[in-house]
């Protein structure tokens, strides 16, 4: 193989190459980001006290009652081993980068070996135009069904078991799995036996999911089904955001790229379609109201769909116009792409301007004094009471099981019936303190938080 051969390999992969060195300079995964890290962060230190227990039920928080669990537990397990192996900041920090690497990594690898370098290229940087960023950085299962959806595309027509096994994997890691896998084999060819075989051996997985939901249904404080549809709103960034705009872009050249795949190879564009038609309307009944969910579901095969577009496109204008105008596309198409990469690096959290240095830092941050105050003053086994946004966090940082959990709006994420008590141990947050306090409301210490 000689120089121009490995160069033409290393192109599709530079995107991956890029944020790699990237996130290695910024470490934003040292420490825990938002609401969705709490959770999942809780969920791994129940399954790390009590694997087969806190596989199945969240008890760790709305102590007596508990209540389901809200995503199928692969991802929340193997969080728990990542910490069992290497601590908290490394299953944190591990799980933020591979994602985002994967993410990068499966569009350059799909769009270069089905379409062309080119496509590789623009799939990687366009992967990471996505309307909602904070989605992809943080560790949460939602962001594999992207990832093994375009998986089962890949392998549906060339390796069954492959195409099994990412199928398999999706079905245990988010619900919405529950309504884009299976239909994939139904439209690939419902009369193969082997795709048949293969639904077969997915449907006990599904059958179990569904019955575990439709069972404890009146457990679960959701809004009801048409919630979002009636209750439409948007998380951060909003549709006027540079984020938005540039996915917008890259969406539309998506559609581009599946009328092309719609001439060129109509049983790849016809799983395509299923997926992204399926997670789209599926979000207009799930995720709190926000129906960007589904937009964020179908960006990486949009992604991947518009390297399709780039290549084609460039293709056309340099066999059939001159080599400026082929020449000019090509070089619009790197401006969107690097656009769309630079405002993903801005929307990365800003650790305080912390880098690597701060490994001294404990990963709780300014709540660690806390954590050391509860683990050194209370025992394993006792239930402590806070306020709402402060539940999940102590329950993660000490393993305390906590009586309280719901969130601020008091819609989602909680157990229906369930009534909070006060406990022997009662922490608050206000004014930029902690308060812990006994059961006569006394208070036992006091933490000021913002210097860690």
């Amino acid at each position: 193989m000689n120089v121009k051969d490995k160069i033409q390999l290393l192109i599709p992969f530079t995107p991956l190459i890029v944020v790699f060195i990237v996130l290695i300079l910024r470490p934003y995964y040292l420490f825990p980001v938002g609401g969705d890290t709490e959770f999942h962060l809780a969920r791994a230190r129940e399954i790390l006290g009590n694997p087969f227990y806190g596989l199945f039920w969240d008890s760790i928080t709305y102590y007596p009652m508990g209540r389901p669990v809200w995503h199928q537990p692969l991802f929340n397990a193997v969080y728990a081993g990542l910490w069992y192996l290497g601590g908290v900041r490394f299953a944190e920090s591990f799980l933020c980068v591979f994602q985002v690497l994967l993410t990068v990594g499966v569009a350059s690898w799909f769009a270069n070996r089905e379409y062309g370098i080119f496509a590789g290229y623009f799939a990687g940087l366009f992967a990471l135009a996505v309307p909602a960023p904070s989605t992809l950085t943080a560790a949460i299962p939602a962001a594999y069904i992207p990832i093994l959806a375009v998986l089962t595309i890949y392998y549906i027509p060339k390796d069954k078991k492959k195409a099994f096994i990412a199928s398999f994997l999706g079905l245990w890691i988010h619900m919405v799995a529950l309504a884009c896998f299976i239909p994939l084999y139904l439209v690939d060819n419902y009369r193969d036996r082997t795709n048949l075989k293969i639904i077969a051996l997915l449907l006990p997985s599904w059958l179990f999911w569904a019955a575990y939901w439709f069972y404890f249904r009146d457990r679960l404080v959701t809004g009801g089904m048409f919630y979002t549809l009636t209750h439409l709103k948007l998380v951060p960034p909003h549709p006027g955001s540079y984020a938005f705009l540039i996915f917008i872009a890259v969406f539309f050249m998506g559609i581009i790229g599946l009328y092309l795949l719609y001439n060129s190879n109509y049983r790849q564009f016809k799983l395509f379609t299923t997926y992204i038609l399926i997670v789209m309307f599926f979000s207009l009944f799930g995720f709190n109201g926000d129906f960007l969910r589904g937009f964020q579901f179908a960006a990486l095969p949009m992604a991947i769909l518009s390297g399709l577009a780039v290549q084609r496109g460039y293709k056309y204008l340099y066999n059939n116009h001159s080599r400026i105008i082929s020449s000019s596309f090509l070089l619009v198409m790197v401006f969107i792409s690097m656009m769309g990469a630079m405002v993903f690096f801005s929307y990365l959290p800003n650790q305080h301007g912390k880098g690597w240095d701060a490994l001294q830092t404990p990963f709780e941050g300014e709540y660690a004094p806390l954590k050391e105050y509860i683990e050194n003053n209370t025992s394993p086994d006792q239930i402590l009471w806070t306020d709402r946004e402060l539940a999940e966090k102590v329950a993660w940082m000490t393993g305390r099981r906590v009586s309280n959990g719901l969130y601020p709006d008091n819609t989602y994420g909680g157990t229906r019936g369930f009534v909070d008590e006060h406990q022997n141990i009662n922490i608050y947050q206000s004014d930029g303190y902690v308060l812990v306090n006994d059961f006569n409301n006394n208070t036992l210490i006091q933490i000021k938080l913002g210097t860690y």
